[in-house]
């Protein structure tokens, strides 16, 4: 089995006890036997492998991850460098959030602890195979973390690369990759506990193994990597000269994923959060509210609790970021693009906005300004409606665009002439407004949706940052999750199988979850046409998984970000002049169709991969450039 050993590691990463002992400092002397002397020590180390697992609520520009605002769902109000990524201005000498050297640096770590744990005597034999496990999935979920980013990366495998010697080396190929991670989470699988309880909230389980291995063969199979058509076809290994991306389609990779995603569910460890009212029917409201909300509830299969390691204030600058600007100290600058707010079905479950005037083949495609309206689906883009909201129970003057939408809209998106329902009785009779001159507008500043819309996922009742440290309370963020799994399983099922039961009977819990009529009671056929099925589960992705760091991934694995993404700009409301509320709502400009300033966003075909930075070419002349950079 090839063994390849990263240049980059071999030379710029310290010693694994010096990155362990700037985040978990000891009094005594810095050795391998002083640090697995004790179980104390050991455990530093262990969970100082745990930091390695991203921290995607992390919006800053310093060291953040700029998923959502990199994909059409989003768009960051202050200087960020995602503009870079979105304008097309970023190089290899220029890599925002570029995680490789970082990454490598986990990898080894863990691979130090793997070697050495076994030098704790105060630890049992179980704690340390246990132990083991435990960083090999971290180890394992850092892979499949650099595979979605770079593609085919360097597979170091147990190894601890002398820090004195240069290794020149390539990567390995794209399937050897895949298939490394998915071997290493079987096996880990098997020696994991099965569940979480009160001393091991937040480590994984076999359970988050096997599901972790769904995500990655989930993604293996897509488009940009599946096809018989590969962009990839002359990116070639520096070493052996063999193709790193496969050179053509296999079903047979669908079945993977299917299978893999179908095992999750079979261990009837995991079901998806629901509410219930009081007659014993399933509250879509409270249901949405109480995935985040309800932590380490059963629909949760790995995640991360948003304070983990001491990180509060970066926590807080999440909710900031999200909260409007109307409350002391928020920001409210993460900016809801026109096309997400679209993306939501109506309370009938048709989807109103069909597609746009460009014609792409993709009902996401590049014109965000002429939509595409479904009228049988109730929906208007003129006037207002005295309208009561159904969560916060309140009745407001609503721009009909914004009437009749389905739950999951109101549980996701904030937008303007809502009334504030959540924090201190002071926080509850402010009425946002996004417009030039309204509590949510700063004229000479960046601290504001440009969009007129922010998120309202991950925001919870209590929380009132007006009331500074004391309001807040974090979400629990979701890695994987029950309901991801199931649209993985229905997917893969589509592209093999696409009359096979199952892929009505996962989907639809999930609408019945949500508050929506079963997919082929709105579109009645649908089950014998898998073009369709494909297109209308990609949007129930887009609502279901929305702000949790997944459309940036699947708009490239789908290959479609050139429709997405490219030579379009983002369009909201019109924030530069007054909303004319309460009386004038959908009369002013304020409630049109308008594109930011930022002018349109730039998608080339090797932007669907992140290009390696020039130092780590300089270090390692061998190693492969990503493809087209």
């Amino acid at each position: 089995m090839e063994k390849y050993i990263l240049f980059i590691v071999a030379v710029y990463v310290l010693t694994a006890c010096d990155s362990f002992l700037d985040q978990q400092p000891l009094d005594q002397p810095v050795t391998t036997g002083d640090i697995f002397k004790s179980r104390v020590n050991t455990e530093k180390y262990l969970f100082n492998c745990y930091s390695y697992i991203p921290d995607y609520w992390l919006l800053s520009a310093a060291n953040g991850y700029p998923w959502s605002a990199a994909s059409d769902e989003s768009d960051a109000s202050w200087p960020h460098d995602v503009h870079k990524m979105n304008d097309g201005s970023w190089n290899p000498n220029e890599t925002p959030y570029g995680k490789w050297q970082n990454s490598y640096q986990g990898i080894r770590d863990i691979n130090y602890f793997l070697k050495n744990v076994d030098l704790c005597s105060e630890l049992s034999a179980e704690e340390i195979r246990q132990y083991k496990a435990e960083v090999r999935f971290v180890r394992a979920l850092i892979y499949v973390n650099l595979i979605r980013m770079y593609g085919p990366v360097v597979i170091l495998h147990d190894d601890l690369p002398a820090l004195d010697e240069e290794h020149f080396i390539g990567r390995n190929t794209f399937e050897y990759c895949v298939d490394y991670v998915g071997d290493e989470l079987t096996e880990i699988a098997g020696i994991l506990y099965p569940v979480q309880n009160n001393t091991n909230l937040g480590r994984p389980t076999s359970g988050s193994a096997l599901a972790l291995r769904a995500v990655i063969l989930n993604f293996a199979a897509s488009p940009l990597f599946n096809t018989n058509a590969s962009i990839y076809t002359q990116w070639k290994s520096n070493i052996t000269g063999e193709n790193l991306m496969p050179a053509a389609y296999s079903e047979q990779k669908w079945i993977d994923a299917a299978v893999a995603a179908k095992a999750v569910i079979d261990l009837n460890r995991y079901e998806l959060y629901k509410a219930y009212d009081n007659y014993g029917n399933i509250d879509p409201y409270a249901s949405l509210y109480g995935i985040h909300y309800q932590k380490w509830n059963q629909e949760l299969i790995f995640g991360r609790h948003m304070t983990f390691g001491n990180i509060e204030a970066e926590a807080r600058n999440f909710v900031y970021r999200i909260t409007p600007k109307a409350f002391t100290g928020s920001w409210g600058g993460v900016s809801i693009s026109q096309k997400q707010v679209d993306a939501f079905a109506m309370n009938n479950g048709k989807y109103p906005v069909t597609g746009y005037s460009d014609g792409s083949a993709e009902w996401n495609g590049k014109d965000g300004r002429i939509p595409i309206i479904d009228l049988s689906s109730g929906y208007s883009e003129t006037g207002a409606t005295n309208f009561f909201h159904p969560w916060d129970r309140e009745t407001m003057p609503t721009f009909n665009m914004y009437v009749n939408r389905e739950p999951r809209f109101y549980m996701s998106i904030v937008y303007d002439n809502l009334k504030w329902v959540y924090g201190s009785n002071l926080a509850k009779n402010i009425i946002i407004d996004y417009g030039n001159g309204g509590n949510c507008y700063e004229a000479s500043g960046t601290n504001h949706p440009l969009t007129g819309y922010t998120p309202r996922k991950f925001t919870f009742r209590e929380t009132d940052p007006s009331l500074g440290n004391s309001g807040f309370v974090f979400p629990l963020w979701p890695l994987i999750r029950l309901a991801e799994i199931y649209l993985d399983y229905t997917e893969a099922l589509i592209e093999y199988d696409y009359q096979n039961p199952d892929v009505l009977k996962y989907w639809n819990e999930l609408r019945k979850r949500a508050g929506a009529p079963d997919i082929e009671t709105v579109y009645p056929g649908i089950e014998n046409d898998r073009d369709m099925l494909r297109l209308m589960l990609r949007r129930e992705r887009q609502v279901e998984l929305f702000f949790e760091n997944s459309r940036y991934f699947d708009i490239r694995r789908w290959k479609i970000a050139e429709a997405t993404n490219n030579d379009c700009p983002v369009f909201g409301m019109n924030i530069t002049v007054d909303d004319g509320a309460p009386d004038r709502i959908g009369d002013t400009d304020y409630w049109k169709r308008t594109p930011i300033y930022r002018g349109n966003r730039t998608f080339l075909l090797k932007h669907y991969l992140y290009p390696l930075h020039q130092n780590e070419l300089d270090r390692n002349k061998v190693i492969e450039q990503s493809w087209g950079w």
